[in-house]
């Protein structure tokens, strides 16, 4: 196993987009602690508190939120780098100095990992997907073939690496200015949007989809050239990656329950069925939880559910850190192709929570919901690039196309109008509209599409 001191040394350092020179903080944080600490108090942490996780416009207080899933992803995150850090001062691999920088710096991630998402989850990413492939087609626009794709193939997580680097305006034109290796934790997959895309079934995990648009290429560029990471994950990627799932697989099971949606007896027969390394471990742990509830109903299936995803979130916590211990010169050098978990000896529980949630995705109600969401999407959109598409999209005219663009809040009319210097002024107006509407939780989406449409006044 190689030496990976220096190479942490530099993935720990406190780079960020504007170099203001070297700084000692008065409360005696460490970088990501500045990062968190400038990222907890923004509003567009503070929107996700009405964003789908799973279930659109559950009124339920007990189920996630997009909030309350990055800040559990956030905890399992830290919880990662502890081990994680251990390991390295065992390997002689923590540079002096930073010890707990790891750790800060994925509890900075995985709160923000999901901070692009837009309304109605992965929902509505299909439906601005859809959309553009619709509106590019119906006639001739002035984008290229990366501008285009980028439309085509929105994901949240690239606009999330927009919005830290370019939108949410802290004084200057680098956003939040966080350290360079916040944002590399971040991008899963290194590459624009022509040269990935290439599908959840391609070799090469880094190409399946895309991590940056046209626009922040060149911060890309920059962030990619200074970390040495030649093209590829940060190691911190793959870490985040397995926090998301260690989160939301055992949460949107329990949720699942919570709201009926799926049932104790059909978890259990799924383990029971799918578990090969791990079956009699995990089914040994059902029955015991099982046995120490009394009665039945929903409250049981509820207590049952709970306690069985603390367990499992610890047992894959656990395969993670060994995972991470075997493979690590391939995820040092982000040559790693599969997710960390998916290499592991969780890797049995991993695939029976996926079979679990695509029960839950077949959810009557959820899917409702969701199909609603896909119309206001889609309306939103066709309201805006229609005004988009107007010469008189600006703030001075007194023309539908004006008061549409007067709609879109201040900070990205700023940004549009004095802050972005990406050449292709056609491209910007895009974006702008974009950065809009999926900043919008999902009543505000909701209730904007009805106001415009006339339907609620």
């Amino acid at each position: 196993m190689s030496s990976y001191k220096d190479k942490w040394d530099l993935l720990l350092s406190d780079k960020r987009q504007s170099d203001v020179g070297p700084t000692i903080d008065p409360l005696g944080r460490n970088p990501f602690e500045t990062d968190y600490g400038r990222l907890i108090m923004s509003a567009p942490v503070r929107r996700l508190q009405s964003k789908t996780q799973i279930f659109p416009l559950e009124r339920s207080t007990y189920i996630r939120t997009r909030l309350t899933h990055s800040l559990e992803v956030s905890y399992i995150a830290g919880l990662i780098g502890q081990n994680v850090e251990r390991m390295l001062t065992e390997l002689g691999d923590l540079p002096e100095g930073k010890s707990g920088w790891l750790c800060s710096l994925l509890r900075v991630a995985g709160l923000v990992h999901d901070l692009g998402n837009p309304p109605f989850g992965h929902f509505g990413e299909e439906a601005i997907k859809d959309f553009f492939h619709s509106y590019l087609r119906s006639g001739g626009r002035e984008l290229n073939a990366m501008e285009r794709a980028d439309l085509e193939n929105f994901d949240g997580n690239v606009q999330a690496f927009r919005i830290l680097t370019k939108l949410h305006y802290y004084g200057d034109k680098s956003s939040y200015n966080l350290t360079y290796s916040t944002l590399a934790s971040l991008i899963k997959y290194p590459c624009n949007a022509l040269v990935g895309n290439q599908g959840s079934s391609y070799a090469e995990i880094s190409r399946k989809k895309f991590g940056y648009f046209a626009s922040e290429a060149d911060r890309y560029e920059l962030i990619n050239d200074y970390l040495q990471l030649a093209g590829r994950r940060s190691p911190m990627a793959y870490l985040i990656e397995a926090a998301d799932d260690m989160a939301y697989l055992a949460s949107d099971m329990e949720d699942g329950v919570k709201i009926g949606a799926i049932k104790l007896t059909q978890i259990y027969d799924i383990f029971d069925e799918m578990l090969t390394a791990n079956h009699d471990r995990v089914m040994a742990q059902f029955d015991a939880i099982n046995a120490c509830f009394k009665g039945e109903g929903k409250l049981k299936s509820a207590l049952i559910t709970q306690n069985m995803g603390v367990f499992l979130q610890r047992e894959m916590l656990s395969a993670v850190i060994d995972s991470f211990r075997q493979h690590y010169d391939d995820i040092m050098q982000g040559r790693l192709e599969h997710e960390i978990i998916e290499v592991s000896s969780a890797a049995d529980i991993h695939a029976a929570f996926r079979h679990i949630l695509r029960q839950l995705y077949q959810n009557k109600s959820k899917v409702k919901k969701e199909l609603a969401g896909w119309e206001v999407m889609h309306g939103l959109l066709t309201i805006f690039m229609r005004g988009c598409d107007s010469n008189d999209f600006n703030a001075t005219s007194n023309t539908l196309a004006s008061h549409l663009y007067n709609i879109i809040s201040v900070n990205f009319r700023q940004n549009y109008e004095q802050l972005e210097t990406y050449p292709n002024n056609s491209y910007n107006r895009i974006r702008m509209v974009i950065d809009f509407i999926t900043s919008l939780n999902d009543r505000a989406a909701i209730d904007l599409f009805q106001e415009l449409k006339g339907l609620k006044m």
